[in-house]
């Protein structure tokens, strides 16, 4: 017969079953979240790949300026003002190659736009404060990198909500301006695109593509990256550069050198919002803003914590099962060569030899009227009359 546990001893057993829960869930929440943000991230040199059809794209899209507001019924478009260029980068902040471009753009007394991936601006939020702080702007480049016109709506929305936060994290600031990854010019603009563009139209971006493209994703050269840079008409450009995803020393190389030539021909070189004549594109954060932006941050940097620490532990439970495998071995080597011979078994030992012995030894049957040695009894005799 079962007996009851004592009533006592139910709370503290269901309270171990929830902090194991606890801890099940949260380490599962962790792993999820790092798995999303680090694991689906597609940083790296951008390959434009434009493919699809374009029937639903509108001809004003298609052949209209660069930045693009799509959150009316009837799309508008704008592009730069002659003689002006307006310099993007994307898919940073990098700490090896963003601090040398904002160097470069204070001795040349310009300014950009750099469009951030989500998870590399919590990764260096300094970086982001430093791009503010030079005069520049900042815009979504979604969370991970992801092409926007292959994934669904609410991971859409995911990504560019998110990628916002970390910036309203960083800054204090919202921003207005979206470039969608693996984007290009007007023209290359499909109805996955399209879709996608309309989408973050609808909750507020302008969507901002390029007129010149100097594909140093490829690293064709400094001097081919500077010829993409420089216009040739005089007319006003949206140029698409990185300072993020991968070797960018050619990138600066000719930056350096576009810049003074650029300026000695009359350009202005500035960001989006001046060059098409937005203004500002960046505004403060309400508190409610900024209170969500720090608590996603806050979970996205805990759980690659929880994600570190348990890599530590495996490697350092690895390493400890190594070391007593090593001793045990050891261990075992060392008392083997100190026994070898103390406990081997004694061969038996000889009869001494002795001198030869005869022994007689009397039959049985030798003496007269012995019995037969037979293990029968004799017969009875027959008495005599």
């Amino acid at each position: 017969m079962r007996r009851a546990a004592p009533r006592g001893a139910r709370g503290p057993l269901r309270a171990h079953w929830v902090v194991l829960a606890a801890i099940l869930i949260a380490v599962s929440v962790s792993l999820l979240v790092q798995g999303y943000t680090q694991h689906l991230a597609g940083i790296g040199d951008d390959a434009v790949t434009a493919s699809g059809s374009a029937g639903r794209v509108p001809s004003a899209v298609a052949s209209g300026g660069p930045v693009i507001d799509s959150r009316g019924e009837t799309p508008r478009t704008a592009g730069p003002r002659p003689r002006t260029i307006a310099l993007t980068f994307d898919d940073g902040p990098d700490p090896r190659w963003t601090p040398e471009i904002l160097q470069l753009l204070r001795r040349h007394h310009a300014h950009a736009t750099f469009f951030m991936v989500g998870t590399e601006a919590i990764a260096h939020p300094d970086l982001v404060r430093q791009v503010v702080a030079g005069g520049n702007e900042v815009g979504v480049h979604t969370l991970t990198h992801v092409d926007l016109s292959t994934v669904p709506e609410w991971r859409r929305r995911l990504e560019v909500q998110t990628a916002q936060q970390a910036i309203v994290d960083a800054t204090g600031q919202t921003t207005s301006l979206l470039r969608p990854p693996y984007s290009s010019e007007n023209d290359a603009v499909t109805d996955g695109m399209w879709t996608a563009i309309r989408s973050v139209g609808a909750d507020g971006y302008l969507t901002v593509l390029s007129t010149r493209d100097g594909e140093d994703w490829r690293r064709p050269g400094a001097p081919a990256i500077e010829r993409a840079i420089e216009p040739t008409d005089g007319s006003g450009q949206v140029v698409l550069l990185h300072d993020g995803g991968g070797d960018r020393s050619q990138t600066v190389r000719a930056l350096d050198s576009a810049l003074s030539r650029l300026d000695a021909e009359g350009y202005t070189v500035t960001t989006v919002g001046r060059a098409v004549g937005l203004g500002p594109t960046m505004q403060n954060a309400s508190a409610p803003e900024r209170v969500a932006a720090a608590m996603t941050v806050w979970g996205i940097r805990m759980s690659g914590a929880v994600v570190d620490a348990i890599t530590i532990a495996l490697v350092v439970s690895g390493l400890v099962m190594l070391v007593r495998v090593v001793l045990v071995m050891a261990t075992a080597v060392r008392h083997r060569r100190s026994t070898r011979g103390r406990h081997r078994p004694e061969a038996p030992a000889r009869p001494e030899a002795t001198e030869p012995v005869t022994v007689i030894v009397p039959a049985y049957n030798e003496r007269r009227g012995s019995r037969r040695p037979s293990g029968r009894s004799s017969p009875p005799r027959i008495p005599s009359r």
